[in-house]
């Protein structure tokens, strides 16, 4: 499995996205591995943008996840991609420490 950590810093108020490339077509998209902390994160919105045209068959897009940024704090993102019917085949997993100030 491939893992990776970063940090993001952001400011109580405005939403944020996090893109990530992704590939419909595998079956496998992200989900949220572990639930957000609801005192200081809220998940706005989830949705995958195919690749603009021409389009080939197969080709990746990305997804985008927004969220809502709720209270001052630091908190975490964890994101895995898998097929949502077989979770125990993650590919990836993505981890974002998120600092709000």
């Amino acid at each position: 499995m491939n893992v990776s950590t970063s940090s993001l810093r952001v400011s109580p108020g405005p939403s944020f996205s996090i893109s990530l490339e992704a590939n419909a077509s595998t079956g496998y998209q992200w989900l949220l591995s572990n639930p957000l902390d609801s005192r200081y994160l809220e998940l706005v919105s989830r949705h995958y943008e195919p690749a603009p045209p021409p389009a080939r068959i197969g080709q990746s897009g990305t997804q985008v996840f927004t969220f809502q940024p709720l209270h001052s704090g630091i908190t975490s993102i964890a994101l895995k991609y898998c097929r949502p019917w077989d979770e125990s085949d993650c590919a990836t997993l993505r981890f974002y420490a998120v600092t709000i100030a």
